[in-house]
């Protein structure tokens, strides 16, 4: 699930970015997953200002934590695996450097129209205990049906990461965005260490533009 609300953090305007996945509960008798990313960014640029994901897979669990603090030029890490601290140091913060979900709202800037399938286009983010340069590669147009059966046109993306404590590495995640001028990110599908994930967006309230991109 994705949630994107506005929030007063830190005294000043916010976006609080939040997605759950979980395991179905027919798959829980062989390994229970859940996982909660959440990020604070500003309003206006969508940086990050503080970001954590808790993972738990079975019986092991780990805990990111990021701290972004622009005057030092430096972010604050913290990673527990199973509740003991195997990481704390500071990575620079580079130009246009994000986490995960800063990251998938980031996308929303381009203009997709603008692409030609197949092509690469390069950003900058946070994984495990580094700062990489990567890309994402413009895949074309499809058309994707919700979980509560709507259906939208969509941009769809795969997205480069790097193997870290959660990702294989590779063009193993694919984001759908609105084709509108909202470019939603619709659903989410990425492979994982121990599977795959799927986030579906539920529901959007308060668009800035129509969301012309809902076929009825």
């Amino acid at each position: 699930m994705f949630r994107a609300d506005t929030v007063r953090y830190q005294k000043q305007k916010a976006w609080h970015l939040e997605a759950t996945g979980k395991t179905f509960k027919a798959f829980d008798l062989i390994l229970s997953v859940r996982d909660t990313f959440e990020t604070f960014s500003d309003f206006e640029t969508f940086r990050p200002i503080y970001a954590h994901r808790n993972m738990y897979h079975g019986k092991e669990s780990s805990i990111h934590q990021y701290w972004f603090d622009y005057r030092s030029g430096k972010i604050n890490t913290h990673i527990f695996h199973d509740n003991k601290l195997v990481y704390q140091g500071n990575l620079p913060v580079r130009e246009n450097t994000f986490d995960l979900l800063a990251t998938a709202y980031d996308f929303r800037k381009y203009n997709f129209d603008k692409l030609f399938v197949g092509e690469k286009v390069p950003y900058r983010m946070i994984i495990d205990r580094q700062v990489a340069d990567l890309y994402f590669r413009y895949q074309g147009k499809e058309i994707v049906k919700t979980c509560n059966g709507e259906k939208y046109r969509c941009h769809k993306v795969s997205v480069y990461l790097l193997r870290g404590d959660f990702f294989p590495e590779g063009e193993d995640m694919t984001v759908w965005f609105t084709d509108d001028r909202n470019h939603l990110p619709i659903q989410v599908e990425t492979k994982v260490l121990l599977g795959s994930v799927k986030a579906l967006l539920l529901d959007a309230k308060d668009l800035k533009y129509p969301l012309i991109s809902k076929i009825e």
